[in-house]
């Protein structure tokens, strides 16, 4: 009988360590099924960088919760101030309206925006036949223009001092400016066949200079070839935000990445979620797609996998302050709340937590 009473006075002691208090407030605590932010893991458990964030702090700051997802982010901002959710973590900007709702918690984390765009499939045969354009722009065409203008003055000169002494050079002008428009090619070319050659003094001093500046035009032609062959061989390939301009890009309906955009003179394809953004990308309907830091890491990812070949570019607006949310609702009941919340986090800062948890799932941010 006295182990008997022993055995239940253990259990109402050990009962008493895990059971909260009857008047401990359950938070509702929001996380949009975003890739990389949070994913189901078999179709069941939760994990991503917001999960992994929001339970190190709830665990820190003794929060009991209730983590519930709600599909894409506007889905998640509207359950929040319809007063279904009581925390939001991520995607609430800070900003004086929705202040009146939510207080913030100190950021955690400051993102930017990146646009992955379709990097054309890597075919060296095809690159170097398109590359051949070269030959026909207008810098190679002056240059060759240029060239056969000397070729035709030189040819007229060397005519001019050969007609009368040399055999192989007709004294009839029809005939004989091919046969010196033929030498002085010769002469340019440094081929040298020998058939025409000039024979008197001042027809042999004027091929040296011909000479001198055939060696110059053949290499200035050489090289004006040789740049736009490379630059054509890269146009193709999209560089930098300069190369997207007047192309169409997919952007979720956000002021911040729309606004940005627009600076690059790119035609934005506003999207009402991030899985059509990215679809749009997927179908090829648009050249790139913009997200936000952590997103395109993880959208690049699902290219990779879908087969789809994508270059990240980092995007020239990087401050972002990405907060937690908390209703002021919330806050009449716990006033201490975002206290513990702010405490919890600064924690995690210090003894790099953080830092683990930005390399485990924002590593190829950029």
């Amino acid at each position: 009988m006295a182990a008997l009473r022993i055995l239940i006075a253990i259990a109402l002691f050990e009962g008493a360590l895990f059971i909260h208090p009857a008047d401990a407030e359950v938070y509702r605590v929001g996380v949009p099924l975003v890739p990389g932010i949070c994913e189901r893991q078999h179709g069941r458990q939760l994990h991503g960088f917001a999960v992994d964030v929001w339970q190190e702090t709830a665990m820190r700051s003794a929060v009991t919760y209730k983590l519930e997802t709600c599909g894409d982010i506007p889905d998640c901002a509207a359950k929040f101030f319809s007063g279904g959710l009581d925390i939001l973590v991520m995607y609430i900007e800070p900003s004086r309206k929705n202040s009146v709702v939510a207080a913030f918690s100190r950021p955690f984390y400051i993102s930017g925006i990146r646009i992955l765009a379709i990097d054309k499939p890597h075919n060296p045969l095809l690159t170097e036949l398109k590359a051949l354009s070269a030959l026909y722009s207008p810098l190679v065409m002056q240059s060759a223009l240029v060239f056969f203008i000397f070729v035709f003055i030189f040819g007229n000169i060397l005519w001019f001092l050969e007609r009368k002494d040399d055999t192989l050079i007709a004294s009839r002008y029809k005939k004989g400016i091919f046969d010196a428009v033929w030498c002085v090619l010769s002469i340019k070319t440094t081929i040298g066949f020998g058939d025409v050659v000039p024979r008197n003094s001042h027809a042999r001093l004027f091929s040296i200079l011909v000479w001198l500046i055939g060696l110059l035009l053949i290499n200035l032609i050489t090289a004006d070839i040789v740049s736009e062959f490379s630059a054509n061989k890269i146009k193709s390939s999209v560089i930098g935000l300069e190369d997207l301009k007047g192309k169409k890009i997919a952007a979720f309906d956000d002021n911040i990445t729309i606004s940005e955009l627009k600076k690059i003179g790119a035609e934005v394809v506003i999207k009402p979620t991030l899985s059509a953004v990215y679809e749009e990308l997927k179908t090829r309907r648009v050249s790139a797609a913009a997200f936000y830091v952590g997103i395109a890491t993880a959208y690049a990812k699902k290219a990779a996998q879908d087969g789809l070949s994508v270059k990240v570019i980092p995007g020239r607006y990087d401050s972002r302050y990405v907060s937690i949310a908390i209703r002021r609702t919330a806050l009449v009941n716990d006033p201490g709340l975002l206290d513990k919340i702010n405490h919890a986090l600064d924690n995690m800062f210090e003894d790099s937590y953080m830092l683990f948890l930005k390399s485990k799932w924002l590593e190829a941010e950029a």
